[in-house]
């Protein structure tokens, strides 16, 4: 990562909370009450479309500072994880990108009892206008996003 990039800091972060989406999704120990799991979702959404604060305030992307909202208006996940942190952040959404009106809906948890340690794993459901979101698969799609935008606006090569 180049010093002068920080934008890549949060891009960096946004792929931690991403893996522990992943081990939620997929399966881990479970050794948290379930609220604490659904407070790692929100967290990846959060930082997920704060990234766009970051590459708007860090000199060294240039042009792309520029493009980023557009990027995000134009992008069906990414405007869903706008209104979704926008959503957590206020309590209700005032104002939408997506014109989903997205919030989170049912858990479904599964619960692995054989072995020496109890396992679990979520799935979360983001209901919206035009039907059921995997909230997994979402966050997939936005990090890929993401991805797309730096290499194809600022060609870090440090991203991979």
């Amino acid at each position: 990562m180049s010093s002068s990039s920080k934008y890549l800091e949060q891009f960096e972060r946004v792929k931690r909370w991403y893996n522990r989406l992943v081990k939620i999704d997929q399966g881990r120990q479970h050794d948290l009450p379930s609220d604490c799991y659904q407070d790692e979702v929100y967290a990846f959404f959060l930082n997920c479309y704060h990234l766009k604060d970051w590459i708007k305030n860090d000199k060294s992307v240039g042009a792309a500072a520029e493009k980023v909202e557009q990027f995000i208006d134009n992008n069906k996940e990414l405007s869903l994880c706008a209104d979704i942190c926008n959503g957590i952040k206020h309590l209700r959404l005032t104002r939408t990108r997506s014109r989903q009106d997205p919030r989170f809906g049912k858990r479904n948890f599964n619960l692995g009892l054989g072995g020496p340690e109890t396992t679990i794993s979520v799935k979360y459901s983001i209901d919206t206008l035009s039907g059921l979101v995997d909230a997994f698969e979402l966050a997939t799609k936005c990090l890929q996003a993401w991805e797309k935008f730096i290499v194809s606006n600022i060609n870090d090569e440090a991203i991979t």
